[in-house]
């Protein structure tokens, strides 16, 4: 991306970085949903916050500590941005997103077993 930052202009990046950022609030919400509705139909848990969720999944054994931690991070992270106007953290969460994916990776493989 720094490369790509080098020719182009920086309302583009900006635009980019915020397209990243609202795919990932828009996944996390698919995720932490799924996980709502897995729990539910397999252990008639329902919860209703994304955290609760979470913790639920955690707790019923389908997720590693560092995996549980991490979607906490990024539910956290999620809500920063609807209320961020600081460019430095904004960029932090950006840098962030990747090592998110992977989590989100993980819990998706664990959702199809």
């Amino acid at each position: 991306m720094a490369d790509l930052a080098k020719n182009l202009d920086r309302r583009i990046i900006d635009g980019l970085e915020n397209g990243k950022a609202q795919k990932f609030e828009y996944t996390l919400e698919l995720c932490w949903k799924a996980i709502k509705l897995t729990l539910k139909e397999q252990d008639g848990i329902d919860e209703a916050s994304p955290k609760k969720v979470i913790k639920a999944w955690y707790l019923a054994g389908n997720l590693t500590e560092d995996d549980y931690l991490a979607l906490i991070a990024a539910v956290d992270d999620c809500n920063k941005l609807s209320h961020i106007y600081d460019s430095t953290e904004f960029m932090a969460i950006i840098g962030r997103l990747p090592s998110y994916a992977a989590t989100l990776s993980r819990v998706l493989t664990g959702l199809q077993q």
